[in-house]
């Protein structure tokens, strides 16, 4: 079951997800015909895929759910925030069963409470009475004396053996849906599958017409009551999928009990069965537990019994087991004395299932599964063919060194390991490729928690997403969330102002919250960007120094986006109040954390009375990085080919000094001349003689040349993010191992260059 469970918890997050969208769209768009069909079509196949599992109270909420759509769809009832309040409340719910499913196989504590109030809402706007059923599984049929007395007799039907039967014996009343044939059910096979039926009766629902051909063919028109000796949860199991249409209930049944020996006898069999032994043995062991058993229920007269019993051995020993456990419990409420920790055939002593293939605390993990676009894996194919291809073409070139030609042997040493190289290198990324996922996955989550957060702080809001077709790692993607929770919480909570303060600073009634994701090289930056009252520096400044975590001089000495930055300092909070959802404090100080974690940085920017924007850079996945190698002095340094626009040789006369700068003119047009030196702190060294090695760089439409003192080699290298102490080292991009063992710098070019440009310290981006 583990696997099919695995599966279960992929499409059910996202039919979950899908249908959120959906819900806000027809919110927005309540005559979208499209978005009714898609909203109905997920809860629908949701509800299939719950029904091949055991989850009553699951299956009865989005029965439920279905039923409110499918009222919507027939004109019966109208779109309105009650139907999508509750719509949304019931997938929010959904994603807390599936992540209680997904660890432990199994619906969480309280789930009955929950399904059955959400069930009752829903029957509430269809006008329907709620019941016992609506509780998440069969109710329970009315008595024959009448509503609310106390389970009668069983009917006065000739039933063979009744007398002798296995107490309880249940009563299940079937009123199929008029429709059930478009369904795809079929009521008599579904009461066909009942185990342990006494007694069948079919009657018609309503009287037929009197004439034949006003009979409708295609519509069901019956009544199906049945007796079984099967437990509540059999049958339950069987009609999960028409529960609505089912009602079930206790049939007290005289007859004469198993006596202390006919006991002692059952429980004997049921010991043997859960002993276990040689696999060769079992089937024996089997029949001859199923012979002791009906005879000892033969001597005590109970003929239906025995016969259980032997069908229950022509299965297999688990269900005999069961069987056994069953008669035991009815006789006497009590279980069938077996070793601690055996199990019946996937049924624990106590009644609760155990997901077979599982072990107890072992969780089910939807969260690792990708799908992979099959062309990508098809290139990986390819691609792992030409690499065997070049290895034997390096076998060729080791039997060729028998040979006296050095030179030829060299160069096609040099040919087979850059073949070899671009070949790995290739491999290496689409390999890494196949864990590249959308942005739009995180994205979309959020349409429904801004919405629950400006219903619940009385604000306007309308969120807009762009860039989510940009591709990140899957642990980037999914990493996003909660800091991108965070900001959205504040941005509503605190950034947005109310409707009549957005009046006064004559802004649109909708307050806008951006968010947006663009890539950068091997990075991504993801914003947050809002149009409310922005952040006062100011007032940064004063609850700085009121809250001690600078003195008033320091604080007054802190430029704008230094006091800004204060905001991501722990415990920190400009809120005037503390609401439910911010103003404690905590939520920035985790977003820089969560940023740090996946190895990027977090900034803010604002503008008083125009909004703030929080930007993350994220490295958009652990890959192949292809670097050019600089000197300065002794050591070497590592800069990505990306970030390079050329490499040149300039004479050093065409190197102009202005003041403190300098500048040359390249291809017609003025770039200036910085000192990598310099720009990194190492003592000033007397430049080389005669050229000057210069690396262009690109900083937008601007280049700088930067200059070094002599290139080495050109490598693809895995560029690995700063961490511990170092984190956060201001123009590095990461490090990487040289073939020696040594560790190299990757320097940030843009971020030098900026640093370069703002020695006082850099400004965060408005």
């Amino acid at each position: 079951m583990s696997d099919l469970v695995a599966e279960f918890v992929v499409e059910a997050r996202e039919l979950v997800q899908s249908a959120t969208e959906d819900l806000l769209v027809l919110e927005a768009a309540p005559a979208d015909a499209a978005a009714l069909d898609r909203v109905f079509r997920a809860f629908h196949t949701l509800k299939g895929s719950v029904g091949l599992f055991d989850f009553p109270p699951f299956l009865a909420v989005l029965h439920a759910a279905e039923d409110g759509f499918s009222a919507v769809r027939a004109g019966t009832l109208a779109v309105g925030a009650a139907l999508i309040d509750l719509s949304l409340e019931t997938l929010d719910a959904a994603a807390l069963w599936t992540d209680a499913v997904a660890a432990s196989g199994r619906l969480p504590p309280g789930v009955e409470a929950d399904a059955s109030r959400l069930t009752g809402r829903y029957r509430a706007l269809l006008g329907r009475p709620s019941g016992p059923a609506a509780a998440g599984g069969p109710g329970e049929a009315p008595a024959a004396g009448g509503p609310g007395q106390a389970p009668a007799a069983a009917p006065d039907w000739a039933v063979p053996h009744l007398a002798g039967a296995a107490s309880p014996v249940h009563l299940v009343r079937y009123t199929p849906r008029p429709d059930c044939f478009f369904s795809g059910d079929d009521p008599v096979d579904l009461v066909r599958r009942l185990p342990g039926l006494l007694a069948l009766r079919i009657e018609p629902a309503a009287p037929w017409p009197p004439d034949d051909d006003a009979i409708d063919v295609f519509a069901c028109n019956l009544v199906i009551s049945c007796l079984t000796t099967a437990p509540r949860a059999a049958v339950d199991a069987v009609v999960r999928l028409v529960f609505d249409q089912v009602a079930v209930a206790p049939v007290a049944v005289a007859g004469p009990r198993l006596g202390p020996v006919t006991a002692a006898i059952l429980s004997e069999q049921a010991r043997l069965l859960g002993a276990g032994g040689p696999p060769d043995g079992e089937a024996g062991r089997r029949e001859s537990a199923a012979v002791a058993a009906a005879n000892a229920l033969r001597a005590a007269g109970r003929e239906a019994d025995a016969a259980r019993c032997a069908g229950a051995a022509a299965t297999d020993g688990g269900a005999l087991a069961r069987t056994l456990a069953d008669l035991l419990r009815a006789d006497d409420g009590a279980a069938p004395d077996v070793a601690p920790g055996v199990t019946l055939g996937g049924v624990a002593p106590d009644g609760d299932a155990v997901p077979r293939g599982t072990s107890d605390g072992e969780a089910v993990r939807g969260d690792g599964t990708l799908r992979v676009d099959a062309a990508r894996v098809d290139a990986l194919v390819v691609l792992a063919g030409e690499l065997v291809a070049a290895r034997s073409a390096l076998g060729h070139v080791a039997a060729r060194a028998q040979d006296a030609d050095a030179a030829g042997l060299a160069r096609a040493l040099r040919d087979s390991d850059a073949a070899l190289g671009r070949l790995t290198a290739q491999l290496h990324r689409g390999v890494v490729s196949l864990r590249l996922v959308p942005l739009a996955q995180v994205f979309r989550r959020f349409g429904s928690p801004v919405r629950a957060l400006a219903r619940a702080t009385g604000k306007e809001v309308a969120l807009t997403l762009h860039g989510g077709d940009i591709e990140a790692e899957k642990a980037v993607v999914d990493g996003l969330y909660e800091p991108l929770l965070h900001v959205i919480r504040n941005a509503v909570d605190h950034g947005i102002e109310d409707g009549a303060g957005r009046a006064a600073g004559g802004k649109p009634a909708a307050g806008r919250i951006a968010l947006r994701a663009e890539a950068a090289g091997d990075a991504i930056v993801v914003t947050v960007a809002d149009d409310g009252a922005g952040i006062d520096p100011d007032l940064v400044r004063r609850r700085a120094a009121e809250r001690g975590l600078l003195g008033p001089e320091a604080a007054a000495a802190l430029d704008d986006a230094g006091a800004l930055d204060l905001v991501f300092v722990p415990g920190f909070s400009t809120a005037r109040r503390v609401s439910s959802l911010s103003g404690r404090g905590v939520g920035m100080d985790a977003v820089r954390a969560a940023a740090a974690r996946l190895g990027g940085q977090a900034s803010i920017a604002s503008r008083v009375g125009r909004g703030t924007t929080v930007r993350l850079v994220l490295p958009r996945t652990i890959a192949l990085t292809r670097i050019v190698l600089v000197g300065v002095g002794p050591e070497l340094y590592g800069v990505p080919m990306q970030a390079v626009a050329e490499a040149v040789r300039v004479p050093r006369a065409r190197i102009v000094a202005l003041g403190d700068a300098a500048a040359t003119v390249l291809r017609d047009r003025t770039v200036p001349v910085l000192q990598l030196a310099r720009l990194l702190g190492v003592p000033d060294a007397a430049p080389p003689p005669g050229e000057a090695r210069l690396l262009v760089v690109g900083t937008g439409p601007e280049r700088v040349a930067v200059e070094v003192d002599r290139f080495a080699d050109r490598l693809d290298v895995v560029v690995r993010p700063l961490s511990g102490l170092l984190a956060g080292l201001p123009s590095v991009a990461g490090t990487a191992i040289l073939g020696d063992g040594r560790v190299l710098l990757v320097l940030d070019p843009a971020d030098l260059v900026a640093g370069a440009g703002d020695p006082g310290g850099r400004e965060a981006d408005a």
